[in-house]
């Protein structure tokens, strides 16, 4: 199951995707919310190969994902892998410079399910899909905001 949706940031190219690429800020939000998180690469610096290990509670139940970054294009896109016991999951982040200061965003969630209880959850999120993509916009559009902040105060 593939979801795509997108944002304009008000911010150049280059300093939007330095803003996506400051891993140690997503690292610190995770574990701030609770979520285990450790990278397990030996890479000095962001790039294609980067991997961690995530762990973290969804719905009463610990989930464990390994995420890697399997293409590394700046300021150009992103894309990571992700996979776990029950799913496994592409996330490609776009980007598009509209102007010297306006970038658009399209992020793309690509699922596919490895197990039968997987399977019925991915099911279920078909038929509410119009629901599911409205609150991945409103999702998207708060990060957009919050990347251009912390853009803007850096």
């Amino acid at each position: 199951m593939k979801f795509t949706n997108k944002t304009d940031i008000n911010a150049s190219v280059n300093d939007t995707f330095a803003g996506l690429a400051d891993f140690e800020h997503f690292e610190r939000q995770a574990l701030r919310s609770g979520a285990e998180v450790a990278r397990v690469d030996a890479l000095g610096r962001p790039g294609q190969g980067m991997i961690w290990a995530l762990r973290f509670v969804f719905r009463g139940k610990v989930q464990k994902i390994n995420a890697e970054l399997v293409d590394y294009d700046p300021p150009n896109m992103m894309v990571f892998s992700g996979v776990s016991d029950s799913f496994d999951a592409v996330v490609q982040f776009d980007l598009l410079a509209l102007s010297a200061r306006e970038t658009r965003v399209t992020v793309s969630i690509d699922m596919k399910p490895k197990s039968l209880a997987a399977r019925l959850i991915l099911q279920s999120a078909r038929l509410t899909k119009g629901s599911i993509n409205k609150r991945f916009r409103n999702r998207l559009n708060r990060f957009g905001t919050e990347l251009e902040n912390r853009i803007r105060s850096a």
